[in-house]
């Protein structure tokens, strides 16, 4: 909880039972009030150095470099999507924090979300140049996050951040420059312990998951393909960063299975086939756009950074914005993974693929037009994640934000013009249609999961001091 609500509501308490109990209680009341006035004071003190230059005042150049090396990384390393979306989130995180005290405007994410304590604050009576601090604090978590996918001989992350270190040590007075690289140091390493309580390399080792038999349940999940294990069975044990757990935005399947041929479910088959014998060019443009394969891509968490990355460069937005930015939407994607993970298992329903070769007349030989995951179906992820990406960047840059996505120039796919964020949601959701590997209502289930999600990540995150929403709009306008 906000430190700032949980206050005025013990307050509240106390004052509501002050009246009640009488006037013994009074000197409780104004001890504790005295507490929190200091707890606020001490915490706007500390938290902004006024010392400094302020982090508006730098261009989110550095950050955005180091984002299009982790795309890379990540997809050369072919990390799995819920994976790769822990990493962006920590990441994201991680910028925040850095350059937070150069942000008078804003409030630590420390407390409003799960388990991240009070961090190191800089002297505020001293002078820190913040892109210094940020470029160490995110070499330093990047080395832990990518520890156990990347060879010791892989130096692209080591070689990206001498450079920018150089670059800021020109431009610095020597004191100014080793303060703000021991304060990244400090910084790294508490983040860095929040990281390893996270549940995460304890799922590392779990190995127990055992794919259920088909054979009492006919329409529990089973691979679509020779030689594939069942992706992160565990991820929802993985500590979520707003969330109560992934249970607390689980859907429930709506449609019963069934084999006949009048059933909901049988037609919701059919529809998948449809949609595959008469798909337009544009819906096959679509599929392979969102297809966002490990290996070949960073996953669906690497394209919505692609597209924080290209309105942070048509916005002109600062270091400042990129970097609430980034942690927001990194922290809502993490949370929308967590979320369909939990349903994915539990409620673990087949593919369409599954079904047409078992239940269909001629259908042993049918193939999706993209691969089929080897994850449960049910509900659509991509549809859940991009939701929740889409309306926290809608908050940020409005509705009417039209979008030049590059995402897969590098793999051979043509610039995609989309007019707006939550068409690009909608776009995202529908291609696991038309790529045959999602129901329709998996896909009407995830846009549901993930505006739980994203309400969830808005209520209870306020970057803002004063509590307020923050937006860029006047800049996606400009």
């Amino acid at each position: 909880m906000y430190l700032g609500n949980y206050l005025k509501i013990k307050l509240r308490q106390i004052l509501w039972n002050t009246i009640a109990c009488g006037v013994k209680n009074m000197k409780y009341f104004l001890v504790t009030l005295l507490v929190c006035v200091c707890l606020f004071s001490c915490k706007n003190e500390t938290s902004h150095n006024a010392n400094s230059v302020p982090t508006k005042d730098f261009s989110p150049e550095l950050v955005i470099e180091w984002w299009e090396l982790i795309y890379e990384m990540v997809a050369y390393e072919r990390i799995k999507p819920p994976v790769a979306s822990r990493v962006y989130a920590y990441l994201g995180v991680a910028v925040y924090e850095s350059v937070l005290p150069g942000m008078p405007e804003y409030a630590s994410m420390s407390s409003q979300i799960e388990h991240l304590g009070g961090l190191p604050v800089p002297d505020h009576s001293l002078s820190y140049d913040w892109p210094t601090v940020l470029v160490n604090t995110l070499y330093l978590v990047v080395d832990e996050l990518f520890s156990r996918f990347i060879h010791t001989d892989e130096n692209r992350f080591l070689n990206l951040r001498n450079k920018q270190l150089a670059a800021c040590k020109l431009r610095l007075e020597p004191e100014v420059y080793e303060r703000s690289v021991a304060h990244g140091l400090a910084l790294s390493k508490a983040l860095i312990l929040w990281m390893q309580e996270d549940n995460f390399d304890d799922t590392r080792f779990y190995s127990f998951y055992t794919v259920p038999s088909r054979n009492i349940k006919f329409e529990n999940w089973e691979p679509t393909d020779l030689n594939v294990v069942a992706c992160e069975p565990y991820w929802s044990a993985v500590r979520p960063f707003v969330l109560k757990s992934g249970e607390q935005c689980h859907e429930e399947l709506p449609v019963s299975f069934s084999t006949e041929k009048s059933s909901s479910f049988y037609k919701a088959v059919e529809e998948v086939l449809n949609y595959d014998r008469t798909l337009t060019e544009e819906q096959r443009d679509i599929a392979f756009h969102w297809a966002d394969d490990p290996g070949e891509t960073s996953t669906p968490p690497g394209h919505w950074t692609i597209i924080m990355n290209y309105a942070a460069k048509k916005s002109k937005l600062n270091l400042e914005e990129v970097a609430a930015m980034y942690a927001l939407v990194g922290v809502g994607i993490a949370d929308a993974f967590i979320a369909s993970w939990y349903s994915k298992y539990k409620v673990n329903l087949l593919r369409p693929k599954t079904y047409i070769h078992d239940y269909f007349p001629n259908g042993e030989g049918w193939e999706p037009l993209v691969e089929t995951p080897p994850f449960p179906e049910y509900t659509s992820a991509h549809a859940v994640v991009s939701t929740v990406a889409s309306e926290i960047l809608i908050k940020l840059l409005g509705e009417n934000y039209t979008l030049m996505d590059s995402t897969h120039v590098r793999i051979g796919l043509p610039v995609r013009e989309i007019k707006n964020f939550r068409e690009a949601a909608f776009e995202a959701g529908m291609s696991r249609l038309y790529g045959g590997i999602h129901y329709k209502f998996s896909i009407d289930a995830g846009f549901r999961q993930g505006q739980c999600v994203v309400s969830q990540i808005l209520k209870s995150i306020r970057l803002r001091r004063d509590g307020g929403d923050f937006n860029f709009v006047h800049k996606a306008n400009e």
